[in-house]
């Protein structure tokens, strides 16, 4: 009973008319001091409008978070009450909730339950003493079971007694980090009603439309509609920030990495031909036999509005794809969350103004100081001052788009963003090589400023080739802020490249690894992220997403 996965069932058998229960209490993961269970009623009489469950703990045991139901605890009596969501149970149906518990010396399951005063026997009007089972077979899988989305999404706030995650809490209160309306925006308030549940119970932000069906704005973009994507039925809404979340309850303070709400970016692209010979290296991908077909949801966290990305060289990715190949048919799939390293910590290296491969420019120490470096890609890409000068010089560039060589301007001040790493062990190879391409951000690197950060559109007022984005702004007005909804330097305009990957599993589909994708472990561990990964590629191949504009009337920068 009190062994990592062990079960307690009390039966439930078909019955109809008075009130009836069966309740089946299951610990999928425990260790040392603290443990996960899921509870399943089983409504067996009348149909239920909302109910309260009931039981004692024989072990000192304390539930410390749950998801799907509202649970108190007083000595070692516990109540749980549905959400508004689950409260209606029609007869035959099942209901389940989760939690998160602590345990000292023994973790015995709980023997009987009531659900609105009845005991749960497995029948209609049963005894008040059930019976029970002894232990099943533990279960394998998930240590939780996911809650659901969010059934108010964009319409409620998240029930009484939820727990809120970091990320939640910063937009839940006017937070330049979060959320922080402008005049005629749309209010927080109303912004917080756009949130999911995380793998772990918690209440996340999420994507959400830039304009609220009441007609106010928000000012700020998180791209694609994650229910147009294919992948939408597996993947769900993306819990922005769950990785921080995770470094929060599993790691020191001087490892925690926290990004602003405005930066996360949402892509969803569905069947993606996969060209044989493509390796990303052209612009345009290379006519050819298509070898599979992909679709792509992720959400990737990538502001170009503030100095953060100067030094800091881990994002978080929520990575899902399913490629099918086309010589059989064979499905491989990816659902991989945690944050990635893109080039090296404490600084960056120039972008295509002035030119590639510029010399590593260090900047500061990282946060988090422990942050792992990635050397195999070019890392974080960005504009600075040798840009400015090589615009001032009329130094030229090739670009795809023309025939011939032409002058860099302001309007090629763009950020690339390459990542290239693995994750490796219990018969698994997972590669992934992406890149993020963002075209009009608002900043760029400038030592001799506050931040380091200078703001691209002040320099469509200067003497320098301004580009097609110069013309907008001088159009919209003289010296236009940088944070002004006419200012096209808003990072809008980007292109993402899930780029190469390769899956080859052996061994479990399901395995959890730290944040960084290390220490793969077929078991759950503490502060570990459940991953999915299936199927066995022969090869490596190269996926382009799409190249889309988000922009949309009243978004600005910061975004």
């Amino acid at each position: 009973m009190v062994a990592a996965g062990g079960a307690a069932i009390i039966a439930a058998t078909p019955a109809v008319a008075a009130p009836g229960c069966g309740v089946t209490y299951t610990v999928g993961s425990q260790w040392q001091g603290g443990f996960t269970a899921t509870v399943t009623l089983t409504n067996v009489g009348d149909p239920i409008s909302s109910w309260t469950m009931t039981w004692s703990y024989a072990g000192g045991q304390r539930v410390t978070q749950a998801w799907n139901a509202t649970v108190s605890q007083s000595g070692s009596e516990v109540s749980a009450r549905n959400a508004s969501y689950n409260g209606s149970v029609a007869t035959g149906a099942s209901v389940s909730f989760g939690f998160n518990g602590s345990w000292n010396g023994s973790n015995p399951a709980p023997t009987s339950f009531t659900v609105n005063g009845t005991a749960c026997t497995g029948q209609p009007g049963g005894p008040t003493t059930p019976p029970t089972t002894g232990p099943t077979t533990p279960p394998t899988g998930s240590p939780t079971t996911p809650p659901p989305g969010n059934p108010t999404w964009g319409t409620a706030l998240p029930p009484s007694g939820a727990q809120l995650s970091r990320a939640y809490q910063l937009i839940a209160t006017a937070n330049e980090k979060g959320y922080l309306p402008r005049s005629g925006e749309c209010s927080v308030e109303i912004h917080a009603r756009y949130w999911t549940y995380g793998p772990d119970g918690k209440v996340y932000p999420t994507w959400h439309p830039t304009r609220d069906s009441s007609g106010c704005n928000f000012g700020h973009e998180h791209g694609d509609d994650p229910r147009n994507s294919d992948l939408y039925s597996t993947a769900g809404w993306p819990a922005f920030g769950y990785t921080s979340e995770v470094m929060l309850d599993s790691m020191p303070e001087n490892s925690h990495r926290h990004e602003d709400h405005v930066g996360h970016k949402v892509l969803s692209v569905n069947n993606t031909n996969v060209i044989q010979g493509d390796n990303g290296s052209s612009f345009f991908p290379p006519q050819g036999t298509t070898i599979a077909v992909c679709d792509t949801l992720l959400k990737f966290h990538q502001g170009t509005h503030s100095p953060d990305a100067f030094s800091n060289n881990v994002h978080e990715l929520l990575f899902n794809q399913r490629c099918t190949a086309s010589n059989g048919g064979q499905v491989t799939e990816a659902r991989y969350n945690a944050m990635i390293p893109l080039g090296r910590a404490g600084g960056f290296s120039p972008s295509e103004c002035p030119g590639f491969g510029g010399a590593f420019i260090n900047v500061k120490p990282a946060v988090p100081a422990d942050s792992p470096s990635d050397t195999r890609s070019l890392g974080r890409l960005i504009t600075e001052p040798g840009c400015v000068q090589a615009i001032r010089e009329g130094r030229t560039h090739y670009d795809p788009l023309y025939p011939n060589p032409v002058p860099f301007t302001v309007s090629d001040m763009d950020d690339f963003w390459f990542s290239d790493f693995s994750v490796t062990g219990s018969g698994l190879n997972f590669r992934l090589g992406p890149l993020f391409y963002v075209v009009n951000p608002s900043r760029y690197y400038d030592p001799s400023k506050p931040d380091n950060m200078g703001r691209i559109v002040d320099l469509c007022y200067t003497n320098l080739a301004g580009g097609d984005y110069c013309n907008q702004a001088r159009q919209a007005g003289q010296n236009i802020q940088w944070d002004d909804p006419r200012s096209p330097f808003k990072g809008t305009l980007r292109e993402f490249r899930p780029g190469t990957i390769q899956v080859q599993n052996s061994g479990p589909t399901t395995v959890y690894t730290d944040v960084y994708g290390r220490n793969v472990s077929s078991t759950p561990f503490n502060g570990s992220i459940k991953q999915y990964f299936s199927g066995n590629q022969s090869s490596t191949m190269y996926v382009r997403g799409a190249t889309r504009d988000w922009n949309a009337t009243g978004v600005h920068a910061p975004n």
